[in-house]
């Protein structure tokens, strides 16, 4: 591994945890180069953050005490990362610091945490007497165990020459595959040249993670606003659609969609259900508007929709601002046999 190294995202709050942020310099010194979560301050952290997790070879999630900062759609930079890095279905190993239970770490962190150990495999715990170098080598070891890939990264003398030829012929396989991006990083020492090769992308994630049964359902909550005698109330309450129902409303989504258009799709078919639910419960209400999802289920939803295969980032969401995700082929050829049916 002197000679080849990985490129490994650490997702994590940034300037959190600062000892066990300090303690993966150290160990990965000569072992892999690393790219960090930077603070949601910066305009372009979310930007750096997919851009990070699409070049890099494995991924870290670090949970310590905070949930991070939130952002517009009501979760973290972290938060966010790890939702890029599943969509992308980087390997990754979780570092979660061990809780008293006396202390309050604040619902989005419990159910941030509780989501991570139910989706991932691989999950160390540690504490303040945590020895986190000798924890980071049994991680390690067993990360690399896994990886079924050469290191994308090598570092390696050559002269300039080598390197610009190495360059063009990335840029024309680049440019030869509409679907295929170069992601190249640039480490401080200048006598290392670093290129990264081509990456396919829009079969990358055809892969089944985790089957959903289109018969069942999932539970969410909504609030709504209901209208009766002139007077408006706000309404919180819970409903379900099957994964069929989800599946068929995604289907008539445009090419591409944010997370935006997802939970306006969804507030769409939740508002059909709502006006039906409130009126019997309220028989004089005579109008029921704004009706949207609440943003935890939304989030867990997401979550589901990546793990079983059914949606991915495209390629020009991971290059702007915006997430951008499309239906997966896997989930094309399932609408299919059920409108077929």
């Amino acid at each position: 591994m002197q000679n080849r190294r990985y490129h490994v995202h650490i997702i994590c709050v940034a300037h959190e945890q600062p000892l066990v942020l300090d303690g993966l310099a150290v160990f990965f010194q000569s072992r892999a180069f690393l790219t960090y979560d930077v603070s949601p301050r910066l305009p372009q952290a979310s930007l750096y953050g997919r851009q990070s997790i699409d070049a890099c070879d494995y991924a870290i999630v670090v949970i310590g005490d905070s949930y991070g900062t939130t952002q517009n759609l009501g979760v973290s930079q972290m938060h966010l990362s790890y939702l890029s890095a599943r969509a992308k279905l980087k390997p990754m190993f979780v570092l979660v610091r061990s809780q008293n239970r006396t202390a309050d770490i604040g619902r989005q962190l419990h159910d941030f945490t509780r989501l991570v150990e139910q989706q991932v495999e691989d999950i160390y715990y540690y504490d303040d007497n945590t020895n986190i170098d000798e924890l980071l080598k049994i991680a390690y070891d067993n990360a690399v165990a896994k990886l079924n890939v050469i290191a994308s990264w090598t570092k390696k003398d050559r002269s300039v020459k080598d390197a610009i030829t190495q360059i063009q012929v990335t840029q024309r396989n680049s440019a030869s595959k509409s679907s295929t991006f170069t992601n190249a990083s640039r480490k401080s020492d200048e006598d290392d040249k670093l290129i990264s090769p081509p990456v396919e992308i829009i079969d990358a994630t055809d892969n089944i993670t985790q089957s959903i049964d289109l018969s069942e359902k999932f539970d969410m909550e909504y609030s709504a606003q209901a209208y009766e005698g002139g007077n408006l109330t706000d309404i919180t309450m819970s409903t379900s659609l099957t994964w069929e129902q989800i599946l068929h409303a995604l289907a008539r989504m445009p090419g591409a969609f944010s997370n935006h258009g997802l939970q306006g799709c969804l507030n769409r078919l939740i508002t059909i259900k709502a006006d039906k639910d409130i009126k019997k419960m309220m028989p004089n209400v005579h109008a029921v508007s704004r009706c949207q999802i609440a943003q935890n289920d939304l989030i867990k939803l997401q979550s589901l929709l990546v793990a079983a295969n059914w949606i991915q980032l495209t390629a020009s969401g991971a290059r702007t601002s915006q997430e951008l995700w499309k239906l997966t082929f896997y989930a094309k050829k399932i609408f299919k046999d059920s409108s077929a049916q």
